[in-house]
């Protein structure tokens, strides 16, 4: 059933369009709080770019307001197949800012140069973090201290653990371990990590703490109950009251020291974004009501999003019906890209950061990433037998996650941030991916998709593309997640596209119905090979045609005997009476329609929901746009075609653009 619309009322719209220079790449916008003027007004974020824009082996990039040039680093680079840069965290130097002042920073290809940071030996940080442990009848069974400093005078005089380096930012993450403070022993499961950036010659430091009870081989994992004391120089910068800390989870908080926190909104030229194929193409014409933005924020303000609670995520994962996580990315993320809007930018980061209370966070101790099934090809944190052996985790919690209905939580929140934190919340949810399944069904280190739902099979696929593309090129896990995407392509195409024992028309046989399929799971499989495809992948292209047979024929055969408007069917059968495949498109209408004349598809309604937003009529606009993008034949039209079929559509969109993937 299709999510329910928020009523739409007269509207002021939100920030409108920019434009870059003529001359630039691409640029972004800055626009100052109201409040105060800012002498230093450092920002870091993260930007996709097209395929040969820049290539960061032989070329720099050049940032500038005006004609003035600013000073800027080019950090965790992820690059194309052809060497260009894919994606970077960058970060830029604004002098001298007016309240409310707008600045748009244009970007160049230049000349390659070095940077030297400027990072003191002892920056003036001084955390220190107390948390006060309790057993299940709340007492106190230890109050347990991390003191980082010294742990980063040595990573800055060693050079390591260092993300971020340059002229405006240096970033190490610093890990942290708990000791009791009455016997010394070390916490077995806490952990707190520090995404510890250096600004302002490190006169100025932005500290992402992160607590994590994500160990995956240590004994006796569980929840844990504490509160928490951050402290600088002894002074209290930030209290968590007591709570629950879910096994295998984690949440954060950002803090500023050493000066104010920069206050500024951070625009994407969206065009261009959208132009990286970093995503699917968004509708970005689409006029979103004020009124949906204000009941989202409402929305927002009401949810649980304090450390694991679920904000707006189901935390019944395989709960059925519409939902507003569910999709190629969830509603409040194709909010975000289509609007920019500070409320769904909230809404965006509050979801992701709910993300981490869930437990699938699995970090591996002997390598300090999350587990990997090419160092344990027999390992399973879900079901059928693993080895080495993970310990059971005691304790409930409100969630349970499954992969058919998993959404994408943290990949757009990391593309516009450039965050540690995201970063590794995509690598954990990659990593739970793999490493869920039977290690049989799976091929073990393989990691194939192919025993779960066809459904899974995409969403999980997704899960894996988004770290093989985003993480940088030089990052320990983004072998394996490249490898592990590139198996799964080739055994998509060994099995459908090369393997005439599938169905001739395209579908995809439900591996636990014989002889039916799901329409609306063949479109999900369309929308990710889509992205896949363009994002170069080898095979992809090959493979999602193969699969285009069938989800774009649906639309273009009406001269062969198959209505369009029953194109958004829920199960069909593709398999006849006597089990053979059902060969022709006039014998699949009549198998499933039978009461239906095909003769007479002009007078037909449209099926799944065509006027709503998130209907499986939706789904198909959602898969022709994707296919036209990666260059599938027939798509555009029978995208344009399906338009008209569905002229209602369109409005909804505005309310809820989860599906509103078109062609570019």
């Amino acid at each position: 059933m299709p999510v329910a619309p928020i009523p739409v009322l007269p509207s002021t719209p939100a920030a409108g369009p920019f434009s870059c220079a003529s001359d630039a790449l691409t640029c972004v916008e800055i626009t100052a709080s109201a409040s105060q003027a800012q002498a230093s007004l450092p920002v870091t974020f993260g930007q996709p770019f097209k395929a040969g824009d820049w290539l960061p082996a032989t070329q720099g990039l050049v940032a500038k307001v005006g004609s003035t040039t600013i000073p800027l680093q080019t950090d965790e680079i992820s690059s194309h197949r052809d060497g260009s840069a894919r994606f970077a965290v960058l970060s830029a130097q604004l002098a001298n800012v007016q309240p409310g002042e707008t600045r748009i920073i244009n970007l160049y290809r230049g000349s390659k140069t070095s940077n030297t940071p400027n990072v003191p030996a002892n920056p003036d940080w001084n955390l220190e973090l107390e948390a006060k442990v309790y057993d299940g009848s709340g007492n106190v069974t230890g109050t347990f201290v991390a003191q980082p400093q010294a742990q980063l005078q040595n990573q800055i005089a060693n050079g390591t653990g260092r993300r971020l380096s340059g002229p405006v930012a240096s970033e190490y993450t610093v890990v942290a371990q708990f000791k009791n403070k009455a016997t010394g022993a070390v916490h077995p499961h806490l952990t707190a990590r520090l995404h510890t950036g250096l600004y302002d010659s490190g006169n100025r430091i932005r500290t992402d703490v992160v607590l994590e009870n994500t160990r995956t081989f240590t004994s006796g994992p569980g929840n844990i109950t504490y509160d928490l004391s951050i402290k600088r120089n002894g002074t209290v910068l930030h209290t968590q009251p007591k709570f629950t800390h879910n096994h295998h989870a984690r949440w954060h908080k950002v803090l500023w020291t050493g000066g104010a926190q920069p206050t500024n909104r951070l625009r994407h030229h969206m065009p261009y974004f959208m132009a990286s194929r970093i995503t699917w193409n968004y509708d970005l014409s689409l006029k979103v009501p004020e009124t949906v933005l204000a009941a989202d924020a409402a929305s927002l303000a009401k949810a649980d999003t304090k450390p694991m609670g679920p904000a707006y995520i189901a935390p019944y994962f395989p709960s059925t019906g519409g939902r507003a996580d569910i999709g190629p990315l969830p509603r409040w993320a194709a909010l975000y890209l289509v609007t920019q809007d500070d409320r769904t930018r909230a809404s965006l980061l509050a979801n992701a950061d709910a993300a981490g209370g869930i437990p699938v966070h699995y970090r591996d101790e002997s390598t300090d990433q999350p587990l990997s099934i090419e160092k344990y090809p027999s390992v399973s944190v879900g079901y059928g037998s693993s080895t080495p052996t993970i310990p059971a985790a005691t304790g409930s919690t409100i969630w349970d996650p499954d992969q058919s209905h998993q959404p994408s939580l943290a990949y757009i929140p990391y593309l516009i941030t450039g965050d540690a934190f995201y970063q590794d919340e995509i690598m954990f949810w990659g990593s739970w991916n793999m490493a869920y399944g039977n290690p049989e069904y799976r091929n073990r280190g393989d990691g194939l998709v192919k025993w779960e739902q066809i459904r899974g099979q995409a969403w999980i696929l997704r899960s894996i593309s988004e770290a093989a593309h985003a993480l940088p090129d030089n990052h320990a896990m983004k072998g394996l997640f490249r490898n592990v995407l590139a198996k799964n392509i080739d055994w998509f195409a060994a099995n459908y596209v090369n393997n005439s024992s599938n169905s001739p028309l395209g579908a995809i046989e439900k591996p636990d119905e014989f002889g039916k399929t799901g329409p609306w799971q063949n479109d999900f499989v369309g929308i990710v090979f889509s992205r896949l495809a363009e994002a170069g992948e080898p095979k992809a292209k090959e493979v999602l045609d193969w699969f285009s047979k069938f989800n774009v024929g649906r639309l273009t055969n009406e001269a062969n005997g198959f209505c369009a408007a029953q194109a958004p069917g829920y199960y069909w059968m593709i398999r006849d009476s006597s089990g053979k495949f059902i060969t022709s498109w006039s014998a699949l209408f009549s198998v499933n329609y039978p009461d239906i004349n095909s003769a007479a598809c002009s007078s037909m309604g449209v099926e799944g929901y065509p006027d709503d937003a998130a209907g499986y009529a939706a789904y198909i606009r959602a898969m022709l746009g994707a296919a036209a993008n990666a260059g599938v034949a027939n798509a555009a039209s029978a995208y344009a075609k399906w338009k008209t079929m569905t002229p209602k559509m369109d409005a909804a969109f505005t309310t809820d653009p989860t599906w509103a993937i078109i062609p570019r």
